[in-house]
């Protein structure tokens, strides 16, 4: 025998003080034997009599239209979108000569971070100064020819040499220029003559050091990261939604979320977008929460968040919240198939309110159909009692 708790013995007590020995259930399974030797079982089936009906209390009805709104409550974490959060490196191999920041002091897009010492550094800036020079030769050649040529005193062999020249020259300068820009250095100091032997290590955005990985001394690659920079008021909440409540989510609803291990932390924001599927173990979809607000809280990328979604009022397929039962951590309706039979059926909820509670079915069954609309849960009783007995 199953065991069972005090307000489930009241309530099968009641049943059958209410129905008496008449009550006649047919939740047994019924077995009709085909032409071809085969079976077939039609189960969670429960028979009444009108008298029964009216004894108990059962009322029969349709599912209504109604128009509720409630809230959905889900768990999620912060975020930040990879543009809001950055990966320091050096485009160049080197050893750090200096660490200019401190972890968690926020910085600015194009702060130095860091100096990165490299002897190849030296060498690309004596060589654009050489490009430098050379250019500056070049136009004067090429300014000279011209003259010449407008005096009608020079060859045009020696022309088109001087602008192949300046072409060449161009190209070289615009070259090493380009790179030294890359670096963070300027060239401007350099065409004066004036040289550095480390680099610059830039900030990509403007944030909050998180996280230095590297110490003075280290050697460093085009692939070692330095520290990493997160935008910290970029952050958004990404909360996972049971497929089932995904439907009532709309663009735009307001919602009140607080960290997890802070019971006084308040946080706002509004749903911005539902990602396009559903994760197969968890059967949930991730929902985009752009924050408002934060009072008074420090907030920090993967700190976990407890989430209410306020949803809109919408028109759906709902039913008192008495039609519907519970069994095995799933829930149920009783779907009348007429001359007093029912058929448990299992339904898909959604919200809440005013003691009604939206449903859907997950199979083809059609929103047409009557169901018990009160006292479902003796049919519910009847049908676990039955199962006992077998």
């Amino acid at each position: 025998m199953k065991l069972e708790n005090n307000s489930y013995k009241h309530m099968k007590k009641l049943a059958y003080l209410i129905v008496g020995l008449s009550l006649l259930v047919s939740c047994k399974s019924e077995v009709k034997q085909a032409e071809e030797g085969e079976t077939t079982q039609e189960e969670n089936i429960v028979e009444l009599t009108e008298q029964q009906m009216r004894v108990i209390g059962i009322e029969v009805g349709g599912i209504e239209q109604r128009q509720l709104s409630g809230t959905i409550n889900a768990t999620g974490t912060l975020k930040l979108s990879p543009q809001d959060r950055a990966e320091v490196t050096s485009l160049v191999a080197g050893v750090a000569k200096q660490i200019l920041v401190k972890e968690g002091q926020a910085v600015r897009q194009g702060q130095t971070l860091a100096l990165v010492e490299n002897t190849e550094i030296v060498a690309l800036q004596k060589d654009y100064l050489i490009a430098s020079r050379q250019l500056s030769l070049s136009q004067q050649a090429w300014q000279r020819q011209q003259d010449i040529h407008a005096q009608g005193a020079g060859v045009e062999k020696n022309l088109q040499q001087a602008k192949a020249d300046l072409d060449m020259a161009s190209v070289t300068e615009k070259g090493l220029r380009l790179q030294l820009e890359q670096l963070g250095i300027s060239w401007q100091q350099v065409a004066e003559g004036h040289f550095s032997n480390a680099a610059p290590v830039r900030s990509p955005i403007s944030g909050v050091v998180g996280e230095i990985l590297i110490s003075t001394g280290s050697y460093l690659n085009s692939e070692t990261v330095l520290m990493k920079v997160y935008d910290n008021k970029a952050l958004h909440a990404d909360i996972n939604v049971f497929e089932t409540d995904i439907a009532n989510i709309l663009i735009g609803q307001t919602v009140s979320m607080q960290l997890s291990d802070r019971a006084g932390s308040r946080l706002t924001g509004k749903v911005s977008f539902i990602t396009g599927s559903i994760d197969n173990d968890s059967k949930s979809a991730s929902v985009h929460i752009d924050l408002d607000s934060a009072e008074g809280v420090t907030l920090l990328p993967n700190m976990f968040v407890s989430a209410v979604i306020h949803c809109d009022e919408q028109t759906c397929d709902a039913v008192p919240d008495e039609a519907i039962v519970m069994s095995a951590n799933r829930k149920y309706v009783f779907v009348s198939l007429g001359d007093g039979r029912f058929r448990k059926q299992e339904v898909v909820t959604g919200l809440n309110q005013q003691g009604y509670t939206q449903i859907t079915f997950p199979d083809d069954t059609p929103s047409s159909v009557d169901i018990v609309t009160a006292k479902a849960f003796y049919l519910e009783s009847m049908l676990a009692d039955h199962g006992e007995e077998e």
